[in-house]
């Protein structure tokens, strides 16, 4: 693994998309981690025990597999290649560099919220 994912970070982001009424995408838990892993393993093939690493405290084994099935697959963002084994496609990495700007905006808006706090 070359990067860590920090679950609890990814945690706070989903609740704050979810917060703005937005519970696709960046503001579903699954997914956030699930493109993660795919996008810190591209150019590899990410295992689906991998996945489940960080996702078996969200989900069970069968909601990621249907996850990976109705949204990764068909949509694009990931290419079965093996029982168990996925590749992150272009499209993939596009919705994953995604997901690391509603990270930033996420980490900007919440240092900004802290500022106005501390003002008298």
């Amino acid at each position: 693994m070359s990067e860590d994912i920090d679950v609890k970070l990814e945690q706070e982001v989903a609740e704050f998309y979810q917060s703005l009424g937005i519970h696709q995408g960046p503001g579903d838990i699954q997914y956030r981690l699930i493109l993660k892993v795919l996008g810190k393993n591209e150019g590899k093939v990410t295992e689906f025990s991998e996945i489940r690493e960080y996702t078996d405290m969200f989900a069970d084994k069968g909601s990621i597999g249907s996850k990976m099935k109705t949204i990764f697959q068909l949509e694009g963002l990931a290419v079965k290649v093996k029982r168990g084994g996925y590749t992150v496609t272009d499209k993939g990495m596009t919705a994953s560099n995604f997901l690391k700007d509603t990270t930033t905006f996420y980490k900007k808006n919440k240092r900004m919220g802290e500022i106005i706090e501390r003002m008298p």
